[in-house]
């Protein structure tokens, strides 16, 4: 599922310096596919015209050289197309492709161009080499560094080209002026790179920006997950920054029938999942609604601050106290959509978001209402497509893993099981090498207890809890996650986590940035 929030700055940094924008780079590799496409047809063609209006080019097109150049550019066009079309190489690692592209073919033309003696005459006009890299340039945007390296090299290969023929082919060597000369152009053209390249991303990233959903506009993707695609937004007439959820019609082209109503349907019970919600430790829901183009969308909370899985995976197993605190602020959230008949059924880590909020840190926000049971509404109780799993494996109740169609509240209680046992260890229940393997595990095997999986000590009165929690019978677990609370805060041998603990941990781990102390 989609997380549908991210730390404020680590969503900038992550988009502006280490790589393209996921949106400017999807559009891209679009257009990395119909170059190639047209490459490939454009040599064919060129070949087949060359052969009927210049009948006196066919000793150079004959020779080996010359036809295995043609060969090679034709199918390394058609690689990139069948690369593009399938969709197996992410869209940054397509763009990365598309500048070895643009190498290989800049020799492949210079060798193609080169098949015959030059004339003995001043060298005019350009090769065919510099406008393949232009092109090159603005159809491939990438980092500048990478669009630079890969024009020079694309300039270096015309007089490579070049001295290739004359020595494979028995052609005279052009002098060193003219053949300087003649690699001016593809290394004019290879010298604007970075500059075109440059302003290139800033327009097509301007005009990312502009595009808007009511009152909200939208300026950056901050994720993308089956359902659709979250991005940080900003309303225009209040300036407050907002993440975005949107179900764009591209997305749902490829679904029909059935499946598109479900879909579209899923999407509108989060919505109003999280909208019926009143928890603080519920991510709250601004807007809702269609835009002009179709999509479906609501607007949420941006939070500021980090996933559970992050900060276990970041900082390591947490505190006992803090996970006692952590846990108790899910159960506030929990607790308000039981007592409203609704099931979350995907408690897990990554779904649990720790932020900063106002002058509070540590405070919990449970995200993502997309697999929402409502329990006892039997007309919208099933959103979930035959085959469909209706959770995440390595946090599912065994329950949840046989199908059972009457899940109710404690499904969600043993997700908050799994998810302690996580924040405790820094390890899952079960970890097999499958999902279905672990989803299985989570059927037929009794969990090893976490403080035999720590290095760290873990309290008996917490493990005890934990572990009731993870009980393969429902029956067996706390009967509700105000039960469940109240366990936790029994735990009085642990030291309380205090305020003062958690704005300590986070003034030494996610200090405040500067530009946002003087906002």
């Amino acid at each position: 599922m989609l997380q549908c929030v991210a730390s404020r700055l680590e969503s900038k940094t992550h988009l502006s310096d280490a790589r393209l924008a996921d949106n400017i780079a999807e559009q891209s590799a679009r257009r990395l596919g119909i170059l190639a496409f047209f490459t490939a047809v454009s040599v064919v063609v060129m070949i087949v015209l060359q052969h009927s209006l210049q009948p006196e080019l066919a000793p150079a097109h004959a020779t080996p050289l010359f036809r295995l150049a043609a060969l090679f550019l034709v199918l390394a066009s058609l690689g990139v197309v069948a690369l593009e079309r399938s969709k197996l190489a992410p869209h940054q690692v397509l763009l990365d492709v598309g500048l070895v592209f643009e190498v290989a073919g800049a020799l492949a033309l210079g060798i193609m161009e080169n098949s015959l003696a030059w004339p003995d005459h001043p060298i005019r006009g350009s090769t065919p080499v510099a406008v393949w890299i232009a092109i090159c340039v603005l159809i491939i945007p990438n980092r500048p560094w990478k669009s630079f390296t890969a024009a020079a090299l694309s300039a270096a290969m015309a007089p490579l080209a070049h001295l290739l023929c004359a020595q494979f082919l028995d052609l005279p060597a052009l002098p060193l002026n003219r053949l300087a000369s003649y690699t001016l152009s593809p290394l004019f053209v290879a010298g604007w790179t970075p500059f075109i390249s440059t302003r290139l991303y800033r327009m097509q990233k301007d005009l990312s920006r502009t595009i808007d959903l009511g009152s909200y506009r939208l300026e950056s993707l901050l994720g993308k997950g089956g359902m659709g695609e979250v991005w940080r937004a900003r309303h225009r007439l209040l300036r407050r920054d907002a993440a975005v959820k949107l179900l764009r019609p591209d997305l749902l082209s490829r679904a029909a029938g059935s499946k598109l109503r479900h879909i579209r349907q899923r999407f509108e019970r989060e919505a109003q999942a999280i909208a019926s919600l009143r928890s603080p430790h519920t991510v709250a829901l601004y807007d809702f609604g269609m835009s002009d183009d179709g999509s479906l969308y609501y607007v949420m909370e941006l939070l500021d601050g980090l996933d559970a899985e992050t900060l276990v995976n970041r900082y390591g197993p947490q505190p006992p106290g803090k996970v006692i605190s952590l846990i108790r602020q899910a159960c506030d959230s929990l607790e308000e959509a039981h007592e409203l008949g609704m099931v979350h059924r995907d408690v897990k880590p990554t779904n649990l978001f720790v932020c900063r909020l106002g002058n509070q840190v540590d405070f919990v926000k449970l995200l993502d209402f997309g697999l929402v049971k409502a329990v006892f509404d039997r007309r919208q109780t099933q959103l979930t497509m035959p085959g469909e799993t209706s959770g995440t494996p390595a946090f599912m109740a065994p329950e949840q893993v046989r199908g059972e169609p009457d899940i109710d509240a404690r499904a969600d209680i043993y997700g908050l099981g799994c998810v302690a046992y996580f924040l405790l260890t820094g390890a899952l229940v079960f970890h097999e090498p499958t999902p279905i393997s672990t989803a299985l595990a989570h059927v037929e095997r009794a969990p090893v207890p976490p403080s035999l999986r720590s290095e760290l000590p873990i309290p008996a009165s917490l493990e005890r809890v934990v572990m009731a929690c993870l009980e393969k019978k429902r029956e067996q677990r706390p009967s509700s996650v105000a039960e469940l609370a109240l366990l936790l805060e029994e735990c009085s041998d642990i030291p309380r986590w205090t305020p003062a603990d958690a704005k300590q941990w986070w003034a030494l781990n996610r200090p405040v940035p500067v530009n946002l102390v003087s906002a």
